[in-house]
């Protein structure tokens, strides 16, 4: 069997080699982008499933902010807390969900009274279905304090566990957090 004839390899190895070290930067970052995409990294991991929280957070983005569902979820969580027992957490807002919408706002130019401007609600069509708002952004409830009723608030450890977890978990400070020992059941 006869061997290949490859001298046109080491030909072509070495026009290219000078133009290899030349944009040597420019196929470093092509090189990394071909393994970011084939391994899924970029554009949503290649249809990998979402972590439970960032699920859950997306979800809250699609349908909109539920105070009951935040506080059923944050109530079994404070329930998981060693110690804490029965659990029920009331919250209370200071302020409720917003959106915030875009607006075209254009000036108008005129000889007698000079410049005013003009302003109306960018709407998109959404199909035959009529138009909806442009929403820019989405402000979440912003919350005044928190009532926590629990069998364990006896405990100190658990009086302050309970108040760090609302506190962080809706962004109030610990003085507006009230942990207070649940009446016994009946």
């Amino acid at each position: 069997m006869k061997k290949p004839d490859l001298s046109w390899l080491a030909g072509a190895a070495e026009k290219l080699w000078p133009l290899l070290l030349k944009y040597r930067a420019l196929m470093i970052v092509l090189l990394a982008g071909v393994l970011l995409l084939a391994s899924g990294g970029l554009f949503g991991g290649g249809g990998q499933q979402l972590p439970d929280d960032t699920a859950a957070a997306e979800e809250v983005r699609q349908e909109g902010f539920s105070l009951s569902a935040f506080e059923q979820d944050l109530n079994e969580k404070l329930a998981a807390i060693e110690g804490a027992g029965r659990v029920e957490l009331m919250l209370s807002l200071d302020q409720t969900e917003e959106a915030v919408y875009a607006y075209n706002t254009r000036r108008t130019d005129s000889d007698a009274s000079g410049q005013s401007y003009e302003s109306d609600l960018t709407v998109v069509s959404d199909g035959s279905y009529g138009e909806k708002p442009v929403t820019v952004k989405n402000l979440f409830p912003v919350f005044r304090g928190a009532v926590v009723l629990c069998d364990g608030a006896d405990d100190a450890q658990v009086r302050l566990a309970l108040t760090q977890a609302v506190s962080t978990a809706c962004g109030i400070g610990a003085d507006k957090v009230t942990v207070l020992k649940m009446a016994a059941a009946t």
